[in-house]
């Protein structure tokens, strides 16, 4: 069921307790990047519970499919919508999620829970034609979230995160667990994450995207500007223990 992974002996079974999944799995990705820009006081607002260093004013929308994901081997793939920006925290040079979108409730509840993602439930269309055109859309609990086209172009411009050889690496989020008698946080910590990641030299093309305003899901308020798109194949990521860095960094929350 989860491929050349196991339940480890203290996850739970139906369940006796967290974790209900493996804490390993493997996957490739295949991801259009769209690259915007976004008036740096909205991200900004967005970290102001953390205590990340914003990087810049870009924000990346990444729409991502992972083919043979060994959570979701049923299904064939996974899919994730991951709104990403650089950041700096202590020493590490990374990138955080404003917002996270996932089609498996079971990389839902393994991304939250080990890593503190934002992740909430989505379906989702991720189409490939021939010619190397993507095209593909994000709903969410039956409602509109996103959609995106992505069509290869060489002259296009390719525009990163950053301005630099040196991408941010792995990611950081403040991990929480809400308190079960009022409207606060009971716990929270720090979590780092580092995988095998080996993407290929970005593909450049131009992109149309379209953001659904949303009281519950409020990417469109970002209003990003779209500076590049991308497309780029990665036949290796994750790979559990032996081969990622997992860090809990620091404990925030008692």
């Amino acid at each position: 069921m989860f491929g050349d992974y196991d339940m480890h002996p203290n996850s739970g079974v139906n369940p006796q307790y967290a974790p209900a999944y493996p804490v390993e799995w493997e996957c490739a990705l295949r991801t259009v990047e769209v690259m915007t820009r976004v008036d740096r006081a909205k991200v900004a607002a967005l970290l102001a519970d953390t205590p990340f260093e914003l990087v810049n004013d870009r924000v990346a929308f990444r729409f991502m499919a992972s083919p043979g994901h060994t959570l979701s081997l049923h299904q064939g793939r996974m899919f994730d919508l991951m709104v990403t920006v650089a950041v700096r925290y202590e020493g590490l040079f990374t990138q955080t999620h404003l917002y996270m979108y996932c089609s498996d409730p079971m990389g839902i509840a393994a991304g939250r829970e080990l890593f503190g993602y934002t992740k909430k439930d989505c379906t989702y269309a991720f189409d490939e034609a021939p010619d190397g055109s993507i095209s593909g859309r994000v709903d969410r609990r039956g409602g509109p979230l996103a959609e995106f086209r992505f069509t290869p172009d060489p002259d296009a411009p390719v525009v990163r995160l950053v301005d630099a050889d040196e991408q941010p690496g792995g990611e950081i989020h403040v991990r929480r667990l809400p308190h079960p008698e009022r409207l606060e946080t009971a716990y929270a910590d720090i979590v780092y994450r580092r995988t095998p990641l080996a993407y290929s030299e970005p593909r450049p093309g131009r992109a149309a995207m379209t953001l659904k305003s949303s009281a519950f899901d409020p990417i469109a308020a970002l209003e990003p500007e779209i500076l590049s798109a991308q497309f780029m194949v990665s036949d290796v990521y994750g790979g559990g223990f032996a081969v990622e860095d997992r860090r809990l960094l620091k404990r925030l929350i008692p």
